[in-house]
C-alpha cells in the first residue's frame, strides 16, 4: 500500500570547479630544478640550448569523496605552438603521487587519458576527460590526482611540436551527493525526542528536516508510516516535495485507532540516490477527551458572592481545580478576568492549586477545564466571585488657579495605616490614616498651565498591602479672559482693536503678547476689562494672548485668539490690452496702469518669463513686437519693505497675418494646378509696413524670406512632380522687427 505524496522533478546534478594545489614545470636543461613560475611548458623548445620539458598539475580531489561522479574536466589552456603546420601532440597522463617531481626524478606515469576533439590549433578550451582517473582515485581512498602534460614520446624531442600552456588549469566537474538522513522528526510539532507523544487526531501532521550537501532545491523525500504492534502494515507515501528544507505530509487516513501506538520515518531522494531511513518517531493515539468538568473551590472568596464581596484588590486568593478522580485529566487550563494559564495536577485525577492576585473589584469568573495527554478538553466549570472594594474615597473640590482648595481622602482597606497620592506621575507623598480613617491635605495651583490633572490614590496597611487605586483627574479653572478683536481680517496699516474681558473677580491688570514681541503689562480698567489696539505693519496670522492678574498677583492662563493681516496684490487695468481680452496689435503700445490699497513706493513687475523689473510710478507701457499670448506679473512694495501678494495679469495680442492667394486655387473653383507645372502664390500683407513675408513649406524648417513689392505684395512658385497634397505657411514681418502672426493653407494638387 502507498500513501499519497506530492510528485516533483528529480534534483538537478551539482558543478564544482578546482584549481591545481601545485603544479610545477620540469626541464631537462635544469634537470634538478621544480620550475614554479611562468608558463607550463611541454615538449622541446630552443634557445642557446635544446630543451625538453613537461608540465605536472596535482588537484585536491577531495569535495567529490561520498559522491557520485557523473562529468569532469580538465581544461589546459593553451596560451603557444611553436608550429601550428604540425598536429597537436599534446597528451595527458594519470602520474603516481610523488613529493618534488624534477626531470631527473619524475613520476611513474601510470593511465593515459582521453582527450576531447579540439580542431583549433591554439585553444583555451582543450579538454580532458578525468572522470574515470577520479573516480578510480576516489575509490582507492585518495584525496589527491596528478596529471602530467606532455608531448607523445616519438615527437618529445622535436621543437615543432612543443607548446606553452597556462598554468591556470582547472577540473570543472557535475556530480550528486546522496542526501542525509532526515533528522529533528515531529509529530504535530511536538519533538521526537524519547518523551512520550500523546495526540487527539486521527491524521496528525508529521514533519521531518532534509539535508544534501548540494542543497535542497529539488530534493523530494518519503515518509513511511505503520501501527508499532503490527510493522507489516507498513505503508510507504509517494514522493513528498522537500526543496523548502522540511519533508511533511500526515498519518494515512484510516491508520490511527484509539489507544494505538503509531510510527514514522523519514527518508531523502533526490532523483539519484537515496538516504538511510531515519530512526522511528511515535505517538499514541488519544481520540476520547475527558468527561468530567473539574470542580473549583477558594478559602478566601466565595462563590457567587454578592456585595460588598471578598477579600480586595491586591489580595491574593486561592483557587483549587479538582479533577474528582478522573485519571484522564493530567493538567488544568483555566482563564478569567486578568488571569490565565495552565497548571499540572499533583497526579492524574488530582488537583490543583493556584493564587489569584485582583487588580480591580466587582463580579469576577474563573473558568477551568480539565487537559488529558493528548491536549483533549473537558466540559469548563465556571465560578463566579465578587471582590471587595479597597480604593480609598476622596472629595473634588472645584479648583481655581491660585486659590488653595483641601482634599478628604477616606480610607476603604482593613487595617490601612497610610494613605499614598501621586500627582502627575509626580513623587509620591504619603500621609497617615486617622483614627477615624480620614486625612486631609490642602493643594494649591499658583502657576498657569494645564487645566487637568492626573490623580492617584491608594492605601497601604500596616504589612505594606497596597489597597486598589483610585484613579482621579483634578480640573483647575485656568480663569482664561474672552478676546474679542475687530476686524479680524483686513490689510496691513489698518488699526485692530481689541475687547478683554475677565473670567474672575478682582482683576487689576492683564499681560498681553502679540506674536513675538515683548510682554506688555497695562492696568484694567474699572470693571476689571480692558481695550487696547494695535497696527500691523506686516503681513501674517498673528496670535494673541491675553491674561488677567487679580489683586493678589496671580496670573491667569493665556487666553487665545488671532488676527490675520494681509498685503493684497495690486490691481492692473489697460484700455489697450484688457484682461483676458485678444486685442492691439504688434506695434501698438499699451498703457498699464497699477492700484492699490496699501502706500506702495516700488512695483515690481515682469513679462512672461523675462527678467524682472522695478518702477516709481504707478504704470508702465509695452510694445508686443509679435501677437499671442502674454501675461504681466507684478506685485509692490511699501515703504517699511512690506511685499504685496503677486498679481498675474494676462491677454493676447491681435494677429494680422498675410492673405495667402493662387490664380490655380480661385475662390469658388476650379483647381488649375497640375503635376510639373509651376503654381503661382501672391502674399498680401495686412500688418501695416510689412517689407518681407516668411514662407515655409514644412513644419520646422527654415522659412525662405520673400522681398514685398512696390504694390505690397510677394509672389512665388511652387512646383510638385506628382498628385500630391502639401502645406504652405506664411507670415510677414516690418524693418523694425513686428511679426504679424502666421496663417497655413493646405493645397491638393489633382493628377494629370
Amino acid at each position: 500500500m502507498v500513501a499519497p505524496g506530492t510528485a516533483n522533478a528529480a534534483q538537478p546534478p551539482s558543478w564544482a570547479t578546482v584549481t591545481p594545489s601545485t603544479w610545477v614545470t620540469t626541464d631537462s636543461k635544469q634537470p634538478h630544478r621544480s620550475i614554479t613560475t611562468g608558463d607550463a611548458r611541454v615538449g622541446a623548445w630552443r634557445d642557446d640550448k635544446h630543451h625538453i620539458g613537461k608540465s605536472y598539475f596535482t588537484f585536491d580531489i577531495s569535495r567529490f569523496k561520498g559522491t557520485q561522479l557523473f562529468t569532469a574536466s580538465l581544461r589546459t589552456p593553451e596560451k603557444a605552438a611553436n608550429d601550428c603546420t604540425k598536429p597537436r601532440a599534446t597528451q595527458l597522463w594519470v602520474v603516481k603521487p610523488q613529493e618534488k617531481i624534477t626531470w631527473a626524478h619524475q613520476p611513474w606515469e601510470i593511465t593515459k587519458v582521453e582527450q576531447f576533439p579540439n580542431e583549433d590549433c591554439i585553444s583555451p578550451w582543450l579538454g580532458w576527460n578525468v572522470a574515470e582517473p577520479i573516480k578510480k582515485a576516489l575509490e582507492r581512498g585518495k584525496t589527491e590526482i596528478t596529471f602530467v602534460l606532455r608531448i607523445e614520446e616519438r615527437f618529445q624531442g622535436k621543437t615543432e611540436y612543443g607548446r606553452t600552456y597556462d598554468p591556470a588549469a582547472s577540473i570543472t566537474a557535475s556530480f550528486n551527493t546522496p542526501p542525509g538522513t532526515p533528522t529533528d522528526l515531529t509529530i504535530a510539532n511536538q519533538k521526537c525526542d524519547g518523551t512520550p507523544i500523546y495526540f487527539y487526531d486521527r491524521q496528525p501532521q508529521v514533519t521531518a528536516i532534509a539535508h544534501d550537501a548540494d542543497g535542497v532545491y529539488g530534493l523530494e523525500g518519503r515518509l513511511a508510516f505503520w501501527p508499532v504492534n503490527a510493522p507489516e502494515q507498513r505503508v510507504e507515501s509517494g514522493l513528498i516535495w522537500a526543496g523548502g528544507g522540511y519533508i511533511s505530509s500526515w498519518f494515512p487516513a484510516g491508520m490511527v485507532q484509539d489507544g494505538g501506538t503509531y510510527a514514522f520515518a523519514a527518508r531523502g531522494e533526490d532523483g539519484t540516490a537515496n538516504s538511510e531511513w531515519s530512526a522511528p518517531c511515535q505517538f499514541t493515539a488519544d481520540l476520547t477527551p475527558p468527561a468530567t468538568a473539574p470542580a473549583i473551590s477558594s478559602t478566601t472568596y466565595r462563590e457567587n458572592a454578592g456585595p460588598p464581596g471578598d477579600g480586595g484588590e491586591g489580595l491574593p486568593g486561592d483557587f483549587t481545580f479538582d479533577a474528582k478522580g478522573d485519571k484522564d485529566i493530567i493538567a488544568f487550563a483555566y482563564d478569567g478576568i486578568g488571569v490565565y494559564g495552565r497548571v499540572d495536577a499533583d497526579a492524574p485525577g488530582g488537583k490543583a492549586t493556584i493564587a489569584v492576585t485582583p487588580t480591580s473589584d466587582g463580579p469576577m469568573y474563573i473558568s477551568v477545564r480539565g487537559i488529558d495527554k493528548a491536549g483533549h478538553v473537558s466540559p469548563a466549570m465556571d465560578y463566579r466571585y465578587w471582590v471587595r472594594t479597597t480604593a480609598p474615597y476622596m472629595t473634588h473640590p472645584y479648583f481655581e488657579i491660585g486659590e488653595p482648595r483641601e482634599i478628604e481622602f477616606t480610607a476603604n482597606q482593613d487595617g490601612a495605616t497610610r494613605f499614598v497620592y501621586q500627582l502627575d506621575a509626580g513623587p509620591e507623598q504619603s500621609l497617615p490614616v486617622g483614627e477615624d480613617g480620614k486625612a486631609r491635605t490642602t493643594f494649591v495651583f499658583p502657576e498657569p498651565g494645564q487645566d487637568r490633572h492626573e490623580f492617584k490614590l491608594w492605601t497601604v496597611n500596616g504589612t505594606g498591602v497596597k489597597s486598589g487605586v483610585t484613579d482621579n483627574t483634578l480640573f483647575v479653572n485656568q480663569a482664561q479672559p474672552w478676546i474679542d478683536v475687530e476686524p479680524w481680517w483686513g490689510p496691513i496699516g489698518l488699526k485692530r482693536t481689541f475687547t478683554v474681558t475677565p473670567n474672575r473677580e478682582n482683576v487689576v491688570s492683564y499681560v498681553y503678547k502679540i506674536a513675538d514681541e515683548p510682554e506688555k503689562q497695562v492696568p484694567a480698567d474699572a470693571d476689571g476689562s480692558l481695550t487696547f489696539e494695535y497696527t500691523p505693519e506686516q503681513k501674517g496670522d498673528f496670535p494673541v494672548l491675553v491674561a488677567s492678574v487679580n489683586a493678589k498677583g496671580i496670573r491667569s492662563g493665556w487666553g487665545e485668539s488671532s488676527f490675520l493681516a494681509e498685503a493684497p496684490a495690486p490691481n492692473v487695468t489697460s484700455a489697450e490690452y484688457p484682461e483676458y481680452g485678444e486685442t492691439g496689435a504688434p506695434g501698438l503700445t499699451g498703457t498699464f496702469k497699477f492700484t492699490s490699497q496699501l502706500p506702495i513706493v516700488t512695483y515690481k513687475y515682469r513679462w512672461n518669463d523675462g527678467p524682472e523689473q522695478t518702477t516709481t510710478d504707478a504704470q508702465v507701457q509695452w510694445t508686443p513686437t509679435r501677437p499671442g499670448y502674454y501675461y504681466l506679473s507684478v506685485f509692490g512694495v511699501t515703504a517699511s519693505g512690506v511685499e504685496t501678494e503677486r498679481r498675474s495679469y494676462s491677454f493676447r495680442v491681435k494677429a494680422f497675418p498675410p492673405t495667402l492667394t493662387s490664380p490655380q486655387y480661385p475662390e469658388g473653383g476650379p483647381v488649375t494646378a497640375r503635376p510639373n507645372q509651376p503654381i503661382e502664390f501672391v502674399v498680401t500683407p495686412n500688418l501695416p509696413g510689412s517689407h518681407e513675408v516668411l514662407l515655409n513649406f514644412h513644419w520646422g524648417g527654415t522659412p525662405q524670406v520673400l522681398p514685398v513689392g512696390e504694390d505690397g505684395k510677394a509672389r512665388f512658385t511652387h512646383t510638385v512632380t506628382s498628385s500630391q497634397s502639401f502645406y504652405v505657411t506664411v507670415s510677414s514681418r516690418t524693418p523694425n522687427g513686428l511679426e504679424s502672426g502666421s496663417i497655413e493653407r493646405g493645397f491638393h494638387v489633382p493628377p494629370q
